[in-house]
């Protein structure tokens, strides 16, 4: 094990590795997997390693919590680590059934623009297993857990913005952590072009002087969630993670614009009725069915939802919002983006957003809370609002924007 850099912030401690993982002097680690759950019998991938140090036992434990159904990008469990280690978190960010390896002109496979955009929702599937991982390992009072690079390989997805990624989550963690939280985070990396890539972004961000990163302002919307998050956009940071999450403040306000619609219509539509069970809606799901739902009769009463109708039938505003979806899907590849600034012109012509802080003055002031089953607040003391993420069969799932914490409500 070679260790390559090492940091602390208030209270994660980061540690860049090269080589085994299984060599790593850490409580837990993390293996990426299929939804399926099965590991694999490849003894050159991670999840194949498991099997043959493990075998048996690591399964049972998956079987016995997936009971044979292929569960939705985005799912962490965790099962017991054999003799090495306290835990292992199973990832799963891609589907069983998807196989990128297949030629395009093969009938039963996406096309080369649908793969690249399954692959991109894969890339915030990943994003989502970090977070969880990362707030269970804190739960489960571990002290260090070690991570591989999740995505690269067959899935084409672009190394730097992952490593981006996995600092952003750490970042977000050591934010939400008390002054009684510790954990020790590892990244650890064995393939040698790998390796050397996620090293080059390390050394980038570490010699990148402040003057070269960038930050963006975007106008209030009088919308809490929102604007929140328009916070963490003000943090200096490298451009095309910037870029990343003026994309990701987008898909945030597309989200608040399908549900504000959706409780307009009559009958009222339910998370069941409008999203597949186990599966986080997409950029671009939330994208179409709230261009779907606004072509409905809409009560006029409800908050916002005329105008998010008027926005969402303006030919000007949907080509932009289907552009900064393509945008997002170019950042999370690494080929060539817009600029900075065209993408934050295309957020603001997208949403209109210098009409948002005026809704108030026609619909009356905004209560987020009474937005049930759509947005909830965490069941902890903070009582931060989470924007619904996915049905499961015994729960809502939902996901704070500007934190990334993750909390699950009974369904009734």
């Amino acid at each position: 094990m070679n260790i390559i850099h090492q940091s602390k912030l208030r209270h994660v401690e980061f540690t860049l590795a090269a080589g085994d993982i299984f060599d790593a002097s850490v409580d837990a680690i993390v293996s990426s997997e299929q939804t399926d759950f099965v590991l694999s019998k490849n003894p050159e991938s991670l999840s194949g390693e498991i099997w043959k140090r493990y075998g048996d036992a690591v399964q049972r434990e998956l079987d016995a919590t997936t009971q044979g159904h292929v569960l939705g990008p985005g799912t962490v469990i965790d099962t017991s680590g054999g003799q090495d280690f306290k835990r292992i978190f199973h990832a799963g960010f891609h589907d069983s059934a998807d196989r990128p390896g297949l030629p395009s002109d093969d009938t039963t496979s996406f096309s080369n623009a649908a793969r690249e955009i399954q692959e991109t929702n894969y890339f915030a599937a990943i994003g989502s297993c970090m977070a969880q991982i990362l707030d269970t390992a804190v739960a489960q009072k571990l002290q260090c857990v070690a991570f591989p690079l999740i995505g690269c390989g067959i899935f084409g997805l672009d190394e730097k913005m992952l490593v981006l990624q996995f600092l952003d989550v750490i970042e977000e963690l050591d934010d939400r952590l008390t002054d009684e939280q510790n954990l020790h985070v590892w990244l650890v990396i064995r393939d040698r072009a790998q390796f050397e890539s996620a090293a080059g972004t390390f050394l980038d961000l570490l010699m990148e002087a402040r003057s070269k990163m960038v930050s963006v302002r975007v106008k209030p919307s009088g919308v809490s969630i929102l604007d929140r998050f328009a916070h963490r956009l003000l943090e200096r940071t490298n451009e095309d993670w910037a870029k990343w999450q003026l994309c990701r403040y987008t898909e945030i306000a597309v989200e608040l614009m399908c549900y504000g619609i959706s409780r307009a219509i009559r009958p009222l539509p339910t998370p069941e009725s409008m999203f597949e069970k186990d599966r986080a809606p997409t950029f671009g799901s939330f994208l179409e069915r709230a261009k779907h739902l606004s072509t409905s009769e809409l009560d006029s009463s409800v908050w916002g939802a005329l105008f998010f109708g008027r926005v969402l039938q303006d030919v000007k505003s949907a080509r932009a919002l289907d552009e900064i979806n393509h945008q997002r899907n170019n950042l999370a590849h690494g080929r060539q983006s817009m600029s900075l600034a065209r993408i934050k012109k295309l957020m603001a012509l997208g949403l209109q957003l210098e009409f948002w802080e005026g809704i108030p003055e026609t619909d009356g002031e905004l209560r987020l809370t009474d937005w049930r089953p759509w947005v909830r607040t965490t069941p902890t003391g903070a009582a931060q609002i989470g924007l619904f993420e996915r049905w499961q069969k015994n729960g809502l799932r939902y996901l704070v924007p500007e934190t990334g914490e993750i909390f699950t409500v009974p369904r009734h």
